[in-house]
């Protein structure tokens, strides 16, 4: 290391307090930034799936605590009454044959970090995959593109939609629409209900959501058109916000790799803190203690 004078020393010492103290509060005003985004992204998911885009329209009680007031023209029910509710399954694994020649992409937990952020909407590749036999001799079920399903194990309340067709293991909940009911709008107010699947999870080292209470979950259903109409709405108002927040995140960066270039300069002797705004009363202090 470059040791310089004791008196340097201190005044390094208090040269890079002084700027590192700076640049740690513009790092915590961006985290302050990003927190306040994620809320406003799941806050504006919640209200748009719960009360539409038409501000003045009339509302009535949903009967459904997470949702309160919805439109009036709206439907409220399970959402097993909207689509068909289908669990996943794991073929034996005391059985070789069923893992040969497999060519059915199957979603498992090893793949929730696709879906982890909420940016993903669709999803086509899986870290394995399982045959047909496979299939045919276990509970799993070859599942239609456009099925929404939702992590209910471990990492509880992803979300996504199957981009092709595939399995899932029973760490998932998978519905498949039925004609009044848009699997993007599905989607959205899975990504809603964050407070319902905090509320249900269930065990303290390994979480989960048991089935009965997933026959429960209600939602509000708006005409089609309507919910067409929220998720072109969402798409375009989260996009925008998710910018926010990447420009922050790139801000907290930056600042982090500036942090570090200041205390290796100083360190180093590249800076002469004497003419860089050091402060010399503090130094002379802590030269004198």
């Amino acid at each position: 290391m470059a040791l310089p004078s004791r008196d340097e020393q201190t005044a390094v010492v208090s040269f890079l307090d002084h700027e590192v103290a700076k640049i740690d509060a513009l790092i915590s005003e961006q985290k302050r930034l990003i927190a306040l985004l994620v809320e406003k992204h799941q806050a504006t998911i919640a209200h748009a799936v719960a009360r539409g885009l038409n501000s003045d329209v009339q509302l009535k009680d949903s009967g459904v605590e997470w949702l309160g007031e919805i439109p009036v023209h709206w439907k409220t029910g399970k959402i097993q009454s909207f689509a068909r509710r289908e669990s996943g399954h794991t073929p034996s694994r005391q059985n070789p044959e069923y893992w040969k020649n497999c060519t059915i992409p199957w979603f498992s937990l090893a793949d929730v970090w696709q879906i982890r952020e909420g940016n993903v909407r669709y999803v086509y590749e899986t870290k394995e995959m399982i045959s047909e036999l496979g299939i045919a001799n276990s509970s799993a079920r070859l599942l239609p593109a456009g099925t929404v399903i939702l992590s209910r194990t471990a990492s509880v309340g992803y979300s996504a939609i199957m981009g092709c067709d595939m399995a899932t293991t029973q760490d998932f909940i998978n519905w498949v629409c039925g004609p009044q009911l848009v699997p993007e709008f599905l989607l959205y107010v899975l990504r809603g209900m964050r407070s319902e699947f905090d509320r249900l999870m269930m065990g303290s080292t390994h979480q989960t959501i048991y089935m009965p209470d997933v026959a429960k979950l209600a939602m509000a259903l708006p005409p089609k058109n309507e919910q067409q109409e929220i998720v072109e709405f969402l798409d375009f108002s989260l996009a925008k916000l998710e910018v926010l927040k990447r420009e922050a995140e790139r801000m907290i960066s930056l600042l982090k790799e500036r942090r570090g270039a200041i205390i290796a300069a100083a360190v180093t002797g590249q800076i002469d803190v004497r003419k860089a705004g050091a402060r010399p009363m503090v130094a002379r202090e802590l030269a004198a203690a």
